[in-house]
């Protein structure tokens, strides 16, 4: 029931072209030109897929070849590939960030990650960058990852 319930709430939009049925979190716009970590989904037929983005804004660039999320003392490092994964933009602002397909192993750690009150992303290169989530963050993943588990289960 909470799966179903999580599915739900998110927001979906389907591309008619490519197929796909994308599935977001409600709680906010994630856009490139933030400081955020959230998950999205997409399904098209039996096959669905969840994705990961982490982005940075600032006034400075970071430079970040490494990226990291952590919680309560385990670290996950997110393996990214700096040239099909990794994004910039200087219009108006310097902006960094990372859209890529989440591995098992990170589905994994982003379902305790989610639930800990102490999460946080660190994107590292030249400089560094570390923030803590918030909680509609936290909630965003959570809600996505049920709403997957729904999905897998054929709840609909």
């Amino acid at each position: 029931m909470e799966k179903l319930k999580a599915l739900n709430k998110l927001r979906k939009n389907y591309d008619d072209v490519s197929g796909i049925t994308w599935f977001k979190q409600p709680y906010f716009t994630h856009y490139t030109n933030t400081n955020l970590t959230s998950i999205y989904m997409g399904e098209n037929g039996s096959n669905r897929w969840l994705r990961l983005m982490m982005s940075y804004k600032g006034d400075d660039w970071i430079f970040f070849e490494r990226a990291y999320l952590s919680y309560d003392g385990n670290t996950k490092e997110i393996v990214f590939d700096n040239y099909d994964d990794k994004e910039t933009e200087n219009d108006g602002g310097l902006w960094e960030w990372i859209d890529l397909t989440v591995t098992k192993d990170v589905e994994m750690f982003l379902r305790e990650f989610a639930k800990s009150k102490s999460a946080k992303m660190r994107l590292t290169g030249k400089y560094t960058k570390t923030r803590t989530l918030t909680y509609n963050e936290r909630q965003g993943i959570l809600d996505v990852l049920n709403g997957y588990d729904a999905l897998e289960k054929g709840i609909k």
